[in-house]
C-alpha cells in the first residue's frame, strides 16, 4: 500500500491514526511504500509505519542516496536534481503500488493520483 502527498501536508495526528488503524482493516503483514521525502506525509508515513512495526519501503528520489529502506536498485541514486526524474520516479511509484493513500495535494500528488487513474487501480485523497 502506498501513502503519501504534499510535503506540506503536516497533521501528523490524521496519519498516525490512519497508519494504525490499517491492522483492523486488513490481515497479515502490512507493507508501507512512501516516496521517501524528509518533510510532511511521507515523513509521518514512514516514522508511524516503523513504530507500529509495519514494513515499510520508500522509492526515494533519484538524486538522494541509497538507504536501508530504498526499493530501487543501486544504479538509480546520485543522479543531479531534474523535474524529468521526479515525473519518472512519480510514474514508477503510481506502477508499483496497488493503491494509494494521499494526505494533501499539490504537484506531485497529482501526476500520482493521474497515472493511478490510467491504470485502474484505487486511490484515496484525505486532506
Amino acid at each position: 500500500m502506498g501513502i503519501t502527498g504534499s510535503k506540506l501536508y503536516e497533521n501528523k495526528l490524521k496519519i498516525k491514526e490512519f497508519v494504525f488503524n490499517l491492522r483492523k482493516q486488513f490481515n497479515g503483514e502490512i507493507d508501507i511504500i512512501s516516496l521517501g521525502d524528509l518533510h510532511g506525509t511521507d515523513k509521518y508515513a514512514k516514522r508511524y509505519a516503523l513504530e507500529f512495526g509495519y514494513t515499510y519501503r520508500e522509492m526515494n528520489a533519484p538524486h538522494t542516496n541509497k538507504n536501508l529502506y530504498s526499493i530501487m536498485p543501486e544504479s538509480w541514486y546520485g543522479k543531479p536534481y531534474s523535474n524529468r526524474y521526479m515525473f519518472l520516479r512519480n510514474n514508477i511509484y503510481a506502477d508499483y503500488v496497488d493503491m494509494c493513500i494521499v494526505f494533501g495535494s499539490d504537484k506531485k500528488t497529482e501526476s500520482i493520483i493521474a497515472r493511478m487513474g490510467k491504470l485502474n487501480k484505487k486511490i484515496v485523497v484525505l486532506d
